[in-house]
């Protein structure tokens, strides 16, 4: 799994994805998680399986809480940049001009912006949190799915036993 999911998010610091590309990522996230606990798509049919069930079996998180660490970790790692470095430039520049017609659809601004409510940390003060290293890192990688009680079915462990 380490290798697949290092595979999978390679690179996914400066993505920007739309609600499509989220559900391609999951998709194959959950059919990976599926294949290493070797459920097979009549398993989820017949004993009504669901993906939160199966993800709690191996011990993983969902796809969007390992690139949203991703991503804010190189956001703090740019904030702690100098002011003369590119990256932090590009991170902290304002245009003044209106965006024109056919504009992107999603901007890195956007992601990241996504990413901070994702976490829970406030837009306001973020660069000033990300500078304290230590404490970034223990928010980052502190990203948790929404805490639920969720009872994993007989067949589910047994199967991920076998």
């Amino acid at each position: 799994m380490a290798i697949v999911l290092a595979i999978l998010i390679h690179g996914s610091e400066s993505w920007c994805l739309t609600e499509e590309l989220w559900d391609r990522l999951r998709r194959f996230h959950h059919q990976c998680v599926r294949a290493i606990c070797r459920i097979a798509i009549w398993h989820v049919q017949e004993h009504r399986i669901r993906t939160v069930e199966v993800l709690k079996v191996p011990k993983l998180r969902s796809i969007e809480a390992y690139v949203r660490c991703r991503q804010l970790q190189w956001a703090g790692h740019v904030a702690r940049m100098p002011l003369s470095r590119l990256p932090r430039m590009f991170l902290t520049a304002w245009c003044g001009h209106p965006r024109p017609q056919r504009r992107p659809d999603y901007t890195y601004g956007e992601s990241l912006a996504a990413a901070l409510e994702y976490t829970g940390i406030e837009q306001e003060g973020w660069m000033e949190l990300a500078q304290d290293r230590a404490r970034w890192k223990q928010l980052v990688n502190g990203i948790r799915e929404p805490e639920g009680e969720v009872e994993v079915n007989a067949v589910l462990v047994r199967r991920a036993g076998a």
